[in-house]
């Protein structure tokens, strides 16, 4: 990231005392800088610290030269130099930020941009490097107030409005992840699944996720009108109204204890979310997953309502992926590389969306492109691999189904379909520490199918049946009827 606009107050002229020679060479260094000819000026920068090394401001030159030319591991060493001499120099705390940030060293890069923050802080790009360094290393609580405050200063920019969003989504995502680790089956997880359920269009599944909430905790405020809503969905207006009439019965939260409570049904989501973060109770986790949800709404609305813009888009291309709806989805990510050609970002977004649509030919040819110029990408190796995998191409996805699993060290997706490459082509030997390692992702059994089959071809059937076993009570239980949606209980 240049920062431009600091270099006429960065470059420094040498002393009046200096000899004529550096400081000619000094001028046309500067000249060098003004006229974006970055890479020509480091050579002079060099000899003329090498010549006077203790001058900091001829070496901040040097690094900004350095970091304005691409050199940002070269330019890392003499930022640090700079500051160890003059700690507060603004330009060498922004600047050594963002190389930080471009060499991939976020954490070295956050108390640099803290301490330029406390200098400066109403300068917004330095604050928008600080919360893309915290969003990089998941600290999103902490990105949050940075994020409002650009959002806020600048309430056209949909890169602020889209950071805010993804911030706020990965609270929700991460309290109900430890919500459901530590109270799976509580009334206040039970909630959030049958609310997410319902989102998604699922019914049945909601209504018996708001049926047992409201089992383990009689009056749990919402839950009746979820139930109303899936009746609206199912075309029971009847038997909504009379939920509706049951939520209404249901007494006002206690605001001394429930604070947050109180908060998010008064609309003040943020003071929501604030209050719960103070707390790790099952309450507070689903308050905070409540109240970032709707603040992450909010966000995205008000980036929806700007004009067309590559976050714009990638956020519809995204919500387009959750429901299932890839074509939309892909449309969505063309658009927005119409908007950015180059970033292979949003290209290998693209890629995967074409790969979920079932179009394998055309996910092979993309995923193919991308890793000729990036070849150290699993995700894409894993794509390419499954995609040969459905074209019946079982020796020719072994390869990059190989790389994907070499590249990321957990990879369980990706050993599942290597497992079953090697199993068609008759290796079932190798097939089984793959299956194996993939089995925490096994859902609905088949991996362990698969692993039975690789046991019983290897001469070992008493781990084929022990897998068989487990393949088949997992099937029973994917297949098990949901209850039936039925009128509300008296």
């Amino acid at each position: 990231m240049s920062i431009l606009f600091w270099l006429p107050l960065a470059i420094v002229s040498l002393p009046l005392c200096a000899q004529l020679d550096p400081a000619v060479e000094s001028q046309q260094a500067r000249q060098m800088m003004a006229e974006g000819r970055y890479a020509q000026a480091v050579p002079i920068y060099d000899r003329l610290v090498k010549s006077m090394p203790a001058n900091p401001g001829l070496r901040l030159n040097l690094a900004m030269a350095l970091h304005l030319s691409g050199e940002d591991a070269k330019a890392i060493p003499h930022f640090e130099a700079v500051l160890k001499q003059q700690p507060t120099v603004l330009p060498a705390l922004m600047l050594l930020g963002a190389s930080y940030l471009r060499t991939g060293s976020p954490a070295k890069a956050v108390p640099v941009l803290e301490k330029a923050m406390t200098i400066a802080p109403d300068d917004l790009q330095g604050r928008a490097m600080l919360a893309d360094a915290l969003l990089m290393l998941e600290r999103y609580s902490s990105a949050i107030p940075h994020l409002r405050k650009l959002a806020t200063a600048e309430p056209a920019n949909p890169r602020a409005w889209f950071g805010l969003g993804r911030a706020y989504e990965s609270v929700a995502q991460g309290a109900f992840d430890t919500l459901e680790k530590s109270a799976q089956n509580s009334p206040w997880w039970l909630m959030l699944a049958a609310e997410a359920r319902l989102k998604l269009g699922r019914n049945t599944a909601a209504f018996t996720l708001y049926r047992a909430a409201l089992e383990k905790q009689r009056q749990f405020r919402g839950a009746h009108s979820g139930l109303a809503e899936v009746y609206r969905k199912t075309g029971h207006a009847d038997w909504a109204a009379t939920e509706e009439e049951l939520e209404k019965k249901t007494p006002p939260p206690a605001c001394a204890t429930a604070v947050s409570e109180c908060h998010f049904l008064k609309g003040r989501q943020e003071q929501a979310l604030q209050t719960a973060l103070l707390r790790k109770t099952p309450e507070s986790l689903y308050w905070q997953s409540r109240a970032a949800n709707e603040l992450a709404r909010d966000a995205f609305s008000r980036l929806a309502a700007l004009p067309p813009s590559v976050e714009s888009h990638q956020v519809m291309a995204e919500l387009h992926r959750n429901m299932g709806r890839h074509s939309e989805s892909i449309e969505e990510w063309k658009a927005a590389l119409v908007m950015a050609p180059d970033d292979t970002r949003l290209q290998q977004e693209l890629a995967t969306s074409v790969y979920l649509s079932r179009d394998y030919p055309a996910a092979e040819k993309m995923t193919r492109g991308l890793l000729a110029a990036d070849p150290a990408v699993p995700e894409l190796h894993f794509i390419l691999g499954d995609s040969l995998m459905n074209q019946q191409q079982p020796e020719q996805a072994l390869e990059p189904l190989t790389k994907a699993v070499t590249l990321r060290k957990a990879y369980p997706a990706a050993h599942a379909v290597l497992g079953r490459a090697l199993l068609q082509i008759g290796r079932a030997k190798d097939s089984i520490p793959h299956l194996l390692a993939a089995l925490a992702v096994d859902s609905d059994g088949s991996i362990h199918f698969q692993l039975s089959r690789a046991y019983r071809e290897t001469g070992q059937d008493a781990k084929a049946a022990e897998a068989r076993k487990v393949y088949e009570s997992l099937q029973k239980t994917t297949v098990e009827a949901e209850p039936a949606i039925s009128e509300p209980r008296p």
